[in-house]
């Protein structure tokens, strides 16, 4: 199948709405120039040969791809292709090998790496034996009209869920965009909350606490936020996000789940927690007072039997004593009953200190310490007690996890903000899945050995400590490599915190 010049520009004119200069008698060649300059003023033009080599587009192209002419001749016209649209290029080029024409929507790769969406036409052109020599492709920019039905398909979605969604302008906090769900608080139609603000419309509003919880999204330091907030009598978890239209403008984009369900079990457990806690840790320490007492031969002599029975039963009391008070310290910090005796400390002194504490302990699982920059004088403002609690854990957590004859690295460094400290094994590691939630209260990474868990407390109680310390903590784990727990430690209080003694 041939196709003549005169046929293609008539074909592509009436494709893109306009009716082509009819000559009357005999073929005109200017009119045929002008109906091709009609063609290529409207729409995106590119010629390639029969293999898909470009070999020439027009400034429409250039225009709506942002390549110039030289980008691209001599290339294989795939390489605008869209990564998801690139198994296409084949079937287009098995088409037209065929003689037949190929129509149909493309995603085309702009320069920048935007996707442009195409309503495209490609013509084959044969020579007079019936051999494709080249294609020509006439192609309609309709990314717009994509992303306003992208935009309509994500509005129906949102404003059927229960959870209430709202966008905001980031700079007046002005409604752009309220759910169903939203619009009901206020009682609102879709009319109502045109030019309405937060500020309008809650009139508590927290404008300087709203903002100082987004300003982490406008820096772009995360990528969402989440806060709880009070509103008529019930408790709401904030999750809100900063996105970009297609024209370029931000928005924040927000959720807001009621939690006050959540929030009340979570205190009837934590009340439930304590108060079982307290009435436990009595009675336990009077037992495990009673059976250490038998042990030491206060009673008189034992049967071996006896002994190891005792032992076990001491073992374990020891171990639920060790349970309650974790739970107890968790409760004091949460409920900010905790006190800190901040000062100025030497971290080397306080690591050195948790070293010999552990050292029986190291040895008991054939642990190797290698220390980094201890001897060093690294100053920091803490609770000595309470971070020389946080080494203790994290010291007795490499032990547990590493290898029998392995080694712990514990490590100082300081930075002009403050102290970095690291404590890494090479251990069993922590699974994947379990990384999220491994400073929870009760949490076990499962590694199939028993012997080695402990309470599934003491990460918790590092990070409240860390974090009441204005610190952070950070872990990097690999299943079967090791774990590494990393702490930052300001070097001073926090302007505003001049306190020699606090309650968290």
């Amino acid at each position: 199948m041939s196709i003549s010049l005169k046929h293609l520009a008539t074909t592509c004119l009436r494709k893109i709405g306009l009716q082509p200069i009819q000559a009357r008698d005999l073929y005109d060649k200017s009119l045929l120039e002008r109906e091709l300059a009609a063609m290529h003023d409207h729409s995106i033009v590119s010629t390639a040969s029969a293999d898909g080599v470009m070999l020439h587009c027009n400034a429409r192209f250039e225009e709506a791809l942002g390549y110039a002419e030289a980008d691209l001749i001599g290339k294989e016209i795939s390489v605008i292709y869209a990564e998801v649209d690139y198994e296409r290029f084949t079937e287009i080029r098995d088409t037209l090998a065929e003689g037949q024409s190929w129509s149909g929507e493309q995603r085309l790769k702009h320069k920048n790496g935007a996707n442009v969406w195409v309503r495209t036409t490609i013509y084959p052109v044969m020579d007079d034996a019936g051999n494709h020599i080249k294609s020509i492709s006439i192609r309609t920019d309709i990314t717009d009209s994509k992303h306003v039905q992208s935009e309509k398909d994500m509005y129906r979605a949102l404003h059927m869920m229960q959870d209430e969604i709202f966008l905001l302008g980031t700079k007046d906090l002005r409604y752009v965009y309220m759910n169903e769900a939203a619009m009901r608080r206020f009682d609102w139609s879709a009319q109502d909350f045109e030019g309405k603000t937060m500020m309008t419309a809650h009139q508590d509003f927290d404008r300087e606490r709203f903002e100082a919880e987004v300003g982490p999204l406008l820096e772009g330091d995360v990528t969402e936020v989440r806060f709880n907030e009070d509103l008529d009598g019930e408790t709401y978890e904030n999750t809100v996000q900063l996105m970009r239209t297609a024209d370029g403008k931000e928005r924040f984009a927000c959720i807001r789940h009621n939690v006050s369900e959540r929030v009340a079990l979570d205190k009837a457990k934590d009340e439930f927690t304590a108060t079982v806690s307290h009435e436990l840790r009595s009675p336990l320490t009077s037992i495990k007072g009673g059976i250490g007492l038998v042990l030491s031969g206060a009673t008189g002599e034992l049967t071996d039997k006896a002994r190891n029975l005792l032992e076990i039963a001491h073992r374990n009391s020891e171990r639920l004593v060790f349970i309650v008070n974790d739970m107890l310290e968790l409760d004091k910090i949460a409920a900010g009953k905790m006190v800190f005796e901040m000062r100025e400390h030497d971290a080397g002194k306080l690591f050195s200190e948790a070293l010999m504490a552990n050292e029986s302990y190291l040895a008991q699982y054939g642990v190797k310490v290698v220390t980094k920059g201890l001897e060093d004088t690294h100053q920091i403002y803490c609770d000595p007690d309470r971070m020389l609690q946080v080494l203790n854990n994290l010291l007795s957590n490499a032990a547990k996890f590493s290898n029998r004859g392995g080694e712990v690295h514990a490590i100082l460094d300081t930075s002009a903000e403050g102290v970095h400290i690291t404590v890494q094994d090479f251990g069993v590691g922590i699974p994947k899945a379990a990384q999220a939630t491994i400073f929870d209260r009760f949490t076990q990474a499962k590694n199939g050995e028993m012997e080695r868990r402990g309470t599934g407390l003491g990460l918790s109680i590092v990070k409240a400590i860390v974090e009441h310390h204005h610190g952070t903590v950070e872990l990097e784990s690999q299943e079967g490599e090791g774990t590494t727990f990393r702490i930052f430690v300001p070097h001073s209080t926090p302007q505003g915190s001049t306190g020699l003694k606090r309650a968290s």
